[in-house]
């Protein structure tokens, strides 16, 4: 029985210190930093809990990986920019989780030949490290990030 090659087109998505990798699939959309309502008062909110993006009618989670990392402030960058992500669980109040990114996303192909696992701790936003084509970058945890923001919508 002939292995099929199985290939997952991807985007690699820089971040304020190196890049996340989400499938192709997983991403909604990119969009600009924009119509983006910031909190104000983030007394009963984790730093990583920036706001929410307004998105096709929709007030979207907005996130930062980085800042749950413990990296800076990304909007500190002016090539900040939103990526929409689609979450796993169907879950309807929370059908998406919009993420703080920096630079524009490359379509990257990983398969079996060009993706390694690399040995490194993550953090509470990331399920894995990885090297594709040469290219380090995490690849969030999707699951625990609903989680977090469930949560912290339950405590504020």
């Amino acid at each position: 029985m002939a292995e099929e090659l199985q290939e997952v087109y991807s985007l690699m998505i820089p971040t304020v210190q190196g890049n996340i990798l989400l499938p192709n699939s997983n991403v909604a959309e990119i969009v600009p930093f924009s119509n983006v309502e910031l909190f104000q008062n983030m007394q009963d909110k984790p730093a990583w809990f920036l706001g929410h993006l307004y998105w096709r009618g929709q007030e979207i989670p907005l996130i930062s990986i980085d800042v749950i990392r413990g990296e800076e402030d990304p909007q500190a960058n002016k090539r900040s920019r939103v990526a929409v992500a689609h979450t796993l669980n169907q879950n309807r109040d929370l059908p998406y989780i919009a993420i703080v990114v920096q630079g524009i996303p490359r379509l990257s192909h990983v398969n079996p030949e060009n993706i390694k696992i690399e040995d490194r701790p993550v953090s509470a936003a990331e399920k894995m490290h990885v090297t594709v084509d040469n290219i380090s970058a995490a690849i969030p945890d999707l699951d625990s990030l609903e989680e977090m923001i469930v949560s912290a919508r339950r405590e504020a």
